[in-house]
């Protein structure tokens, strides 16, 4: 005998399955859908009535007749500015704040800075002050908010809702930030990893789209990558999967090479990749060998024609490195994309190159391929547009992410 919880269930799915197909294909007629679904006519009537109600779909007009002739369909398709979510990116010393529709379209947002150091609850407060901002001014009623996802860096607790280990957010780790956020705003928060964030951005709606099985590294102050499988974000056992700027150096990785520049004996990987110490080397060896004086950011000394030279040497130690950590992803994973994600690659042609050539000369024995590599599209906005994407899987619950949320 079927439950009546079951019972809810099955009607819960059949919506979700049919908001997607709106999504996916509008416009597209309820004969259409009843076809595709392989639903009665009438359930699919029934759906579309309660979808229509609920301001998530609506009703478009009369298409065109089939060749057939016969009675013009009445076309549907998605109400995407009647509901909204949060997408939240927060970083070591700054966060990320926007309100988009259901189509993931950003309709505003805002950014803050605040000191290392600074407390959960104070940075939190700023926050909703913000996120209130921004509903206000964009005439968002608390019933129209649907979820809220935040990207945060460290090791999520997913179950608890708060941060398990955060090594740039001292004392954050077991505040409960999904339960802080859930009591304000009585809405779902997803909780991820800020890395995991970023490949869940370009894989919905950057680089990957087109891709099931795809890694995403990202170099920052550290190393990590996101791991899409089947279109299901690999989470791991305790959320860590993907830590591989934790990945030892060998002596195999050192065996007949000779490090100039950015091997100074570290231990991991993520250490000799950091953004921070790549400017550092680099500026250094500007004045070294110039003996130009310069504080540009990382980005304007890759973009800079004048440096090219000077520092071709460090960037090709810089690619044999990030080539390594893809050759391990691409032996472990063997995704059919790789994307690469990060203020140095995103700046310079001539690392992209360099580890493509280096993969590809490395991999010329081994009995399967990579489909390619490339920067990723959404750049600084993959970890907010991410954030986005796991807000709207709240209403949508596509294959494309797992994770706790409450």
């Amino acid at each position: 005998m079927i439950k009546k919880a079951d019972t809810q269930l099955i009607k819960r799915l059949n919506e979700t399955r049919i908001l997607n197909l709106i999504r996916e294909q509008s416009p597209i007629s309820r004969i259409d859908i009843a076809r595709q679904t392989r639903m009665s006519k009438v359930a699919v009537s029934e759906i579309i009535t309660r979808l229509i109600a609920s301001g998530f779909v609506e009703d478009i007009g009369k298409g065109v007749s089939t060749e057939r002739g016969g009675k013009r369909p009445q076309l549907l398709k998605l109400d995407a500015n009647q509901h909204f979510v949060i997408g939240i990116e927060l970083k070591r010393r700054e966060a990320f704040i926007a309100v988009a529709n259901m189509e993931a379209e950003v309709l505003g947002s805002r950014r803050f800075d605040f000191e290392v150091g600074t407390t959960a609850e104070s940075v939190i407060s700023r926050m909703f002050e913000l996120i209130d901002l921004l509903m206000t001014s964009h005439k968002i009623q608390s019933s129209q908010l649907l979820a809220i996802g935040i990207g945060l860096p460290g090791l999520v607790d997913y179950k608890n809702g708060c941060l398990r280990f955060a090594d740039t957010l001292k004392g954050w780790d077991r505040f409960n930030l999904r339960e802080r956020f859930k009591k304000k705003y009585n809405v779902p928060v997803i909780l991820e990893n800020d890395v995991n964030t970023v490949a869940l951005g370009e894989s919905i709606l950057g680089a990957g789209t087109e891709y099931k099985d795809l890694v995403c590294i990202w170099v920052g102050e550290g190393v990590g990558s996101g791991l899409i499988v089947g279109n299901q974000l690999v989470q791991g056992f305790g959320g860590s999967a993907g830590e591989i700027g934790y990945l030892e150096i060998s002596r195999h990785a050192l065996t007949g090479r000779e490090f100039k520049y950015l091997y100074k004996g570290q231990k991991y990987f993520g250490d000799v990749l950091s953004d921070v110490f790549l400017r550092e080397v680099l500026i250094e060896k500007i004045k070294n060998e110039s003996g130009m004086q310069t504080d540009k950011s990382l980005a304007q000394i890759l973009q800079t024609s004048l440096f090219k030279a000077v520092i071709q040497d460090v960037l090709d130690e810089y690619a044999y490195f990030l080539g390594t950590l893809c050759l391990v992803m691409i032996k472990v994973v063997n995704p059919s994309l790789l994307i690469l994600s990060g203020i140095a690659v995103e700046n310079s042609e001539y690392i992209l190159e360099s580890v493509k050539h280096f993969v590809k000369e490395n991999t010329q024995e081994i009995p399967f391929g990579i489909n390619s590599i490339v920067v990723g599209k959404l750049k600084d906005e993959a970890g907010l547009r991410g954030s986005i994407a796991m807000a709207l899987q709240v209403v949508f619950e596509t294959e494309s992410v797992s994770m706790y949320y409450a």
